[in-house]
Parts: C-alpha cells; structure tokens; sequence
C-alpha cells in the first residue's frame, strides 16, 4: 500500500472516530440533560407525537393539527384550500394549549370538539342548563327537582306527556352539562383538569312533533298544540313505545360516557410536548422577499436562551423529519419540518406567506421579551 494512501485512510478513520466521538459527546451533554415539563406561555414552540393519531398540515397558508385516522388523511398542502376532512377534524390549538395550563373552561371546549359536539344552528336559542348532580337527584325522586324537570322537557320522566304544552319548554328542551376529568401535567405535576361538556336534550317524542310540522308554512301555536295532542294520544294508546326518558337521561350523565369522551383529549394532550416557551425566547425579526415563482415570502428568525437552544437541540436530535408547531396567541403560524438538528441559539422558519400572520408573531415575541425583568 502506498504511503500516502495510508495517510488518506488514516485520515478518514481519525475523521470518522472523531465524529463518532462527538456524537456520543453531544449525546452526553444533550440528551442526559433532564428538562421539567413547561407551561404554555402566550408563544411556544410546541412538538406533536406523529404516533399519537394527529399530524400537522398547512392549508390556506396556515398550519393546522388535524386528526389522521384511517378513514381520513388530511392532505398536506402548500397554500390551497384545507380539505373538507381536515377543518371538520381540526385540533383546536389555542384549547390545547390552554388546558395544558389547567384551565377547565378551555378543557371542556377541546373536549366538545374532538368529540364532534360543536354548537350548531339545531341548539336551541334559551340555554335552560341542567348539571348532571341535579339531573340525577330529580331522576332519583327530588320531588322540586323532578317537577321542575319534567316541566323543561314538557314530558314525564316516565316518558308520558304531560296534559299541556308548554311552547317555549318544547322548542328549547334542555342542556345536559356533564363534567369530564382530564389528567394534564402542569407546572411538572399531574394535575386532574375538570371540563363540562354540555350538549342538547329534547324528547324523542317532543322531537316527532316537530318534525311533523318542519316543513309546514306560518306554523301557529294552534298547529303546534294541535301535533302534540296527536301524538300524545298515540304514545297513550301505545305506551309500550314510550321513551323512558329517565333512562335516557342516565346515559347522558354516565361517568363511562365520560371517561368515553375523554380518551382522544387525553391522547392529544399527551402527545404535545411545549419544547420552548416564551420564557426562553429573547426575541425575533422578520424579513421578505420574492420568490422564483414571483410570491412574496418571508423568513422568520426566533433567538432562544441557551437554555431554550439545548431544549429544542434535545428535542430535535432524534426528531428529524417530523415537524414542530409555532404558536402566538394560540394561533398556529408555521409548521417547519425538522431537517437537522437544532443545536443553535436561533431558529429560522422559511417561506412564509401570510404577512400578518407573521408581523403578529414577531410582535408578540418582542413585547413578551421586552417586558421580562
């Protein structure tokens, strides 16, 4: 063998061990490092666990956290409109983030939808709202409770109709508010987070009256009066076909409904992980230009704190190829694919397109910097 090419491969095997020796030196220093579990602050740099059943898309140049199941891909797209699949199972960010703080009332939304339980234009326009504690205690026998109840819904708890008709307690019905409890890690303890989940309740025969005259013009109270009668008198003559609207009540209120609804919040939950949060951002620019294509675009450059550099260093070390979620206010504003490691105190997202979009997050990083102590 040559002398020289003995010196070449003497060259390439000290080059690789000394790679190889930074690689377990950078794993030392990094990944060993243990971080405690951070609270969302007004930005964050949020990671998702593309395991966990959801994924980032951008549509109309914003990024979204949408459901990926196996009836349903989202299509990832560079500025189109978002799939009818992908708004109907969006991720409400600025909830999730929100509950990751402990806040309930945001918990009980996030659970709402996820569910698919929404407010729509079918709720009814006076919200007479039942708590399912008193929900059960008139089902049990509270004698002012169960009266008060069976007057809302017009109908018996046995499912017979009462002998008259109470209008507005027919087009309203009732809300069922129904508590779900959530296991969130706040501040680096587990903490029970409680959300009430509400949702619509009418009679299944205070549902045939209506449908009976839906599709009627200049509806009148007699009209009205007129369907229920005729419905009670078959629900009288076939009481067998009667709800028993106690029991239906019942699987409203469940605690195993419950536990149901909270399985997929749960997961989400569990698979966000706040890599930086505004304490460790020091500020941010932002600048435009044209693209090939004649687009404007523009770059925006976030500075962390050394301790903000090794959290995401840590956290994209073995991440490569998934993305991170950047959020201002609750609002996604990028979803930048993880192409190396992000071992520097800077962070650069390219190519976006929605100016505002951008000019916001840029000014919600500087006013948070500026008014650290």
């Amino acid at each position: 063998m040559r002398k020289s090419t003995q010196i070449a491969i003497g060259f390439l095997v000290i080059t690789f061990g000394g790679y190889k020796a930074y690689e377990v030196v950078t794993d030392q220093m990094v990944m060993n490092e243990k971080f405690s579990t951070l609270r969302p602050g007004d930005v964050n740099i949020v990671g998702i666990d593309a395991g966990a059943g959801y994924r980032i898309i951008t549509a109309n140049y914003m990024a979204q956290l949408v459901e990926a199941s196996s009836d349903f891909q989202g299509k990832e797209t560079d500025g189109g409109g978002a799939t009818e699949g992908a708004i109907k199972r969006r991720v409400p960010v600025r909830e999730l983030l929100q509950t990751l703080q402990g806040n309930g009332k945001a918990l009980g939304a996030f659970v709402m939808t996820l569910n698919e339980m929404n407010e729509n234009d079918t709720w009814p326009p006076i919200r007479v709202v039942w708590k399912a504690a008193d929900l059960e205690k008139a089902i049990k026998g509270d004698a002012v409770l169960k009266k008060k109840l069976e007057a809302d819904l017009n109908m018996g708890l046995d499912g017979m109709p009462l002998p008259r008709l109470d209008i507005s307690a027919m087009e309203n019905g009732i809300i069922i508010e129904t508590p779900v409890t959530v296991t969130v890690n706040v501040d680096n303890k587990e903490q029970k987070v409680i959300g009430q989940v509400q949702e619509p309740y009418k009679p299944r025969m205070i549902r045939a009256v209506e449908e009976a005259y839906k599709e009627k013009g200049n509806v009148t109270t007699e009209m009205q009066v007129g369907y229920y009668k005729l419905e009670s008198e078959k629900l009288i003559a076939n009481p067998a076909q009667r709800e028993i609207i106690s029991e239906s009540i019942t699987q409203r209120i469940s605690p195993t409904l419950a536990v149901d609804r909270a399985k997929n919040p749960e997961r989400v939950l569990k698979s966000a992980t706040v890599v930086v949060s505004d304490s460790f951002i020091t500020g941010a620019t932002s600048r435009s230009y044209t693209g090939n294509d004649g687009k404007p675009y523009f770059d925006m450059t976030i500075r962390l704190t050394d301790e903000g550099r090794r959290r995401l260093w840590q956290y994209s070390k073995k991440r490569v190829g998934t993305q991170l979620l950047i959020t201002a206010a609750g609002i996604p504003v990028s979803a930048p694919r993880i192409q190396h490691e992000l071992a520097q105190n800077e962070l650069t997202i390219s190519q976006l397109q929605d100016e505002r979009l951008v000019k916001d997050a840029v000014d919600a990083i500087n006013q948070r910097a500026a008014a650290k102590p």
